[in-house]
């Protein structure tokens, strides 16, 4: 069962799909601006805690096996439906964000947290989110990020104290908020860290596995294997695929905002992508990230990442075509060309990966997609 039967809404199963009719969303990472959250203190966090609730404690019994050796892949359903979920306002304004996507949604990845060199994680919880997420039986995965790169992953994997330190906090992250497992979004590490890194998820999927609770990892796309690739070499699919629950292939920034302007995703090579990973992960264990952004370049400097509004509204502003998914214009005299995803774009993928029967689809990230795209799901 793949991606035709990617219908899930609330934690259900509702509906096989005649066609792609839905769309699965959750998200990725942008090399390029990231709206990052800003970062306050964990025991602050830490201090508002939400009991475990009972339909994750359901869950976890639904494992049917002891919850100290149970493979928590069991209790996942298949056609998730997931987002990547980030609302720099105030809470109120991340409630509405979330009631906004509750019908379509199979879980979400509160992008909240930092992970440090010595293992301290630091960021900040919004209670009322994951109370409505709950609510909603929806599934939730606390993202850990840190975008310093080999600064901080480099110090962190080669410190066995410090890597003992950062899973021993993921878990009491999780286990204090009621999150359902946590999601590693940790890029730019060095080609040379790859073992560790794999050697590290390990460790953590034990740890998790023993108290039932689920390891995903975002991971950025790759063709090939390619273990001297300075952007994605440090990433052994096959590993990483065997300890951790879920991978989220990033399947974005095939031209990325340093680079020559071109497709965010192009099919054909989402394609290439899709081929490569399932050769050496399980279907069943791989989402695709799905990219709501695009980019505007413009000179010799990096590309300004845009949300779908405000690539739209550029195209009206300038007369290009309401359907295409690149344009030009000149403003000041200098030459840009935009790229981004729209419904056609993000259908097409959902298209061409309905026979590699994934277990769903993520979205980077709420509130910067095509919001059309919606109105395929009923």
């Amino acid at each position: 069962m793949g991606l035709a039967s990617i219908r899930l809404k609330r934690g259900r199963v509702l509906g096989l799909w005649a066609s792609v009719t839905a769309v699965a969303m959750g998200v990725a990472v942008l090399q390029g601006p990231r709206w990052l959250p800003d970062v306050k203190g964990m025991a602050a966090a830490l201090s508002r805690k939400i009991a475990a609730p009972s339909l994750r404690r359901a869950r976890r019994i639904a494992l049917a096996l002891p919850p100290r050796t149970a493979r928590p892949i069991s209790g996942l359903p298949q056609g998730m439906v997931l987002g990547y979920f980030y609302d720099p306002g105030d809470a109120q304004s991340a409630l509405e964000m979330l009631r906004h996507y509750l019908p379509v949604l199979t879980g979400i990845i509160p992008f909240w947290y930092q992970i440090n060199a010595n293992g301290s994680i630091t960021g900040s919880t919004e209670p009322d989110v994951l109370k409505l997420a709950e609510e909603h039986n929806l599934w939730t995965f606390a993202l850990v990020e840190n975008m310093a790169g080999q600064a901080v992953f480099g110090p962190l994997l080669n410190s066995p104290t410090a890597r003992r330190r950062a899973i021993d906090n993921m878990l009491t992250l999780v286990e204090a908020n009621g999150y359902d497992g946590v999601n590693l979004d940790w890029e730019g590490i060095a080609p040379s860290e790859r073992n560790a890194f794999s050697s590290f998820v390990a460790e953590l999927a034990h740890t998790f596995h023993q108290h039932g609770y689920y390891v995903t990892l975002s991971v950025p796309a790759e063709t090939a294997n390619q273990p001297t690739n300075s952007w994605t070499g440090a990433y052994n699919y096959r590993a990483l695929g065997r300890s951790s629950d879920l991978l989220m292939i990033m399947a974005y920034d095939e031209h990325y905002a340093g680079g020559a302007p071109g497709p965010i995703a192009s099919p054909a090579w989402v394609k290439q992508v899709l081929n490569y990973t399932i050769s050496v992960v399980p279907p069943s264990k791989v989402i695709l990230g799905i990219p709501g952004y695009g980019y505007d370049w413009s000179g010799d400097g990096p590309a300004a990442a845009l949300s779908y509004q405000q690539a739209e509204a550029l195209a009206k502003q300038y007369g290009a075509s309401p359907n295409a998914n690149h344009f030009v214009y000149i403003q000041d005299g200098q030459l840009h060309s935009v790229w981004f995803d729209n419904t056609s774009g993000l259908l097409a993928k959902i298209h061409l990966v309905s026979g590699y029967e994934l277990r769903g689809i993520a979205l980077w990230r709420l509130g910067i997609e095509d919001p059309k795209i919606w109105d395929f799901l009923e």
